[in-house]
C-alpha cells in the first residue's frame, strides 16, 4: 500500500499568466504558496480480486482501465502503462472545484504513488510535465501550470514561463514575517459556490483584448511579493482589492450575485483590509486580508460562513506510506 499526501495551493500573484494562450504571447510570471490542506491518494495492488477498485466521491469496480469513469485516474494509468489491477482511493480535506487546484493535486499525488509503485525515477520537473500533459493535453481540462508546480514543489514559489515554454522555478525563503502575516492576517472565506474552471478559462480565451488585463495582473507581482515578504498586510490588502477589480474584466463569468454579496459583507460589515477571489473565478474562496483575524472568525461563525484558517506547507507532494 502506497499513500501520497499532496498540498493544495493559493495563487498570490500573476494567476492566469501560466495559461498557454497568454504566456506564448507575453511570457508567464506568477507566485503561489502551498498550504496545509491536502489530497491523500492511496494505491494498492489487488492481489485477490482481478479488477480495479476506484474510490473517489463514488465507488466503482471495473475489470479494465478503459472502464474507469474518473478520466484523470484512467488516463494517468494509461499514460504510465500500468497493467496491475489496483485499488485507488482519494480523500480531500477541502471541497473540489473551489479554486485551490484540487484536480491537479490529485493527479500529482497519483503520479507519485505510481512511480513509487513501479520504482520509476522521475525528477520534480518531469512529474510536473507529465501531470500537465495528462490533465491539459490528454483530458483537455483548461488551465495552466501553476497547480501542478505548486503541489509538487510546495512552499512559497515564483515561476517564470517563457514564450517557448521554458519553465524556471524559484523557491523563496519562508521568513518569520511571512509566517506571522499568514497566521495573523490571512484567511480563506468560502463562497459556497462550486464551478468548473474550464468554462471560465475558455470564455477568456475567446477575447484576445483581455491580454491587457493579464498584463496589469502580472504588473502586480512585485508589489504583492514586496508586501507579502515584508509582512505589510494593509498594503497587501489594498493590492488584492485592486487585483479583484482587474480580474473581473477577464470574463463575465468571473463573478455572480452570490460572490458579490459575500464580497460586500466582507468589505462593509467586517471592514477587512482587502480580498481577492482565487483560482479561475466563478466561485470558491476569497483570500482575505484582515487586521482582526480572531474577531473576523467569530463573526463568520455567527453568520455560518465557512472559512479555512491555513498555514504554509513547506513540502510538496510526499509519500507518507510505502
Amino acid at each position: 500500500m502506497i499513500i501520497s499526501k499532496t498540498p493544495y495551493r493559493i495563487p498570490l500573484s500573476g494567476g492566469g499568466t501560466d495559461i498557454d494562450f497568454y504566456y506564448k504571447k507575453r511570457g508567464g510570471d506568477f507566485s503561489s504558496v502551498a498550504i496545509n490542506q491536502y489530497v491523500y491518494v492511496l494505491v494498492s495492488r489487488r492481489s485477490i480480486e482481478n479488477n480495479y477498485l476506484i474510490q473517489t466521491t463514488e465507488t466503482q469496480f471495473t475489470n479494465n482501465v478503459d472502464g474507469i469513469k474518473n478520466k484523470l485516474i484512467k488516463e494517468t494509468l494509461k499514460f504510465y502503462k500500468i497493467k496491475d489491477k489496483l485499488q485507488i482511493s482519494t480523500f480531500s480535506t477541502v471541497p473540489t472545484q473551489t479554486g485551490l487546484g484540487t484536480s491537479s493535486s490529485m493527479v500529482i499525488g497519483l503520479i507519485n504513488c505510481l512511480v513509487s509503485l513501479k520504482k520509476i525515477k522521475k525528477s520534480n520537473l518531469q512529474i510536473i510535465k507529465d501531470a500537465y500533459q495528462i490533465e491539459r493535453k490528454i483530458c483537455k481540462i483548461s488551465g495552466g501550470w501553476q497547480d501542478q508546480i505548486a503541489s509538487q514543489i510546495g512552499g512559497y514559489i515564483r515561476v517564470k514561463i517563457s514564450k517557448k515554454e521554458k519553465i524556471n522555478i524559484f523557491k523563496n525563503v519562508i521568513t518569520s514575517k511571512i509566517e506571522k502575516l499568514i497566521k495573523n492576517n490571512l484567511i480563506l472565506v468560502y463562497s459556497k459556490v462550486k464551478r468548473k474552471s474550464k468554462t471560465i478559462i475558455d470564455s477568456q480565451k475567446k477575447n484576445i483584448s483581455k491580454y491587457k488585463y493579464y498584463d496589469e495582473i502580472k504588473n502586480l507581482n512585485y508589489p504583492i511579493k514586496k508586501n507579502f515578504s515584508s509582512g505589510n498586510f494593509k498594503e497587501l490588502g489594498k493590492i488584492f482589492k485592486k487585483h479583484w477589480f482587474i480580474k473581473k474584466n477577464l470574463s463575465n463569468k468571473i463573478t455572480n450575485k452570490k460572490i458579490e454579496y459575500l464580497y460586500s459583507i466582507l468589505n462593509n460589515n467586517f471592514k477587512i483590509c482587502g480580498c481577492k477571489l482565487i483560482g479561475a473565478g466563478g466561485g470558491g474562496f476569497f483570500l482575505v486580508v484582515t487586521d482582526k483575524k480572531k474577531e473576523l472568525i467569530k463573526k463568520l461563525k455567527l453568520l455560518k460562513i465557512n472559512h479555512v484558517d491555513f498555514l504554509i506547507e513547506k513540502k510538496g507532494s510526499v509519500i507518507i506510506k510505502n
